[in-house]
């Protein structure tokens, strides 16, 4: 009879209970987290970030106060590059780590007329159980690349 009834308020806790919270693990953990994201993100995560990405309006030049103005071919590179080598890590709510890193070398995008260097990118990592984040491997497939924009 309790059997059930443990079994069903397991399935009623809520995710973010047990959900990876970036507030309170260390930078560095957080940069670790991002670089192996980097390296083994699917398809689907990118596709899914660049639609938000485009739904934003970041790639319209027109319209949008902020927006990428590199060629597009370029973003997915410099996305990744931003994960693996990101100069800069901040917790973001709960769950959520936004990612940045400079170009000092390049205009990454514009914000009102003004030219952008860094790229931002922020994930996800709800589906990452606080007592993996020492070893993700087999949750990075579902970690959310939420969205990327160019950012100072």
């Amino acid at each position: 009879m309790f059997k059930p009834l443990l079994l069903a308020s397991l399935f009623l806790t809520p995710l973010s209970l047990h959900a990876l919270d970036t507030r309170q693990i260390p930078s560095e953990q957080l940069f670790q987290l991002g670089r192996e994201l980097a390296a083994h993100a699917g398809a689907s995560q990118w596709q899914q970030m660049w639609q938000r990405v485009r739904q934003a309006g970041y790639l319209q030049a027109d319209g949008s106060p902020a927006h990428f103005s590199v060629p597009l071919a370029l973003l997915p590179d410099l996305a990744r590059q931003t994960l693996a080598q990101a100069d800069q890590v901040q917790a973001v709510q709960q769950t959520q780590a936004l990612y940045r890193r400079s170009f000092a070398d390049r205009v990454i995008g514009q914000r009102q007329g003004a030219p952008l260097h860094a790229l931002c990118l922020l994930v996800d990592w709800r589906t990452l159980p606080q007592g993996m984040a020492d070893s993700p491997r087999a949750y990075l497939n579902s970690a959310s690349l939420l969205s990327s924009y160019p950012c100072d």
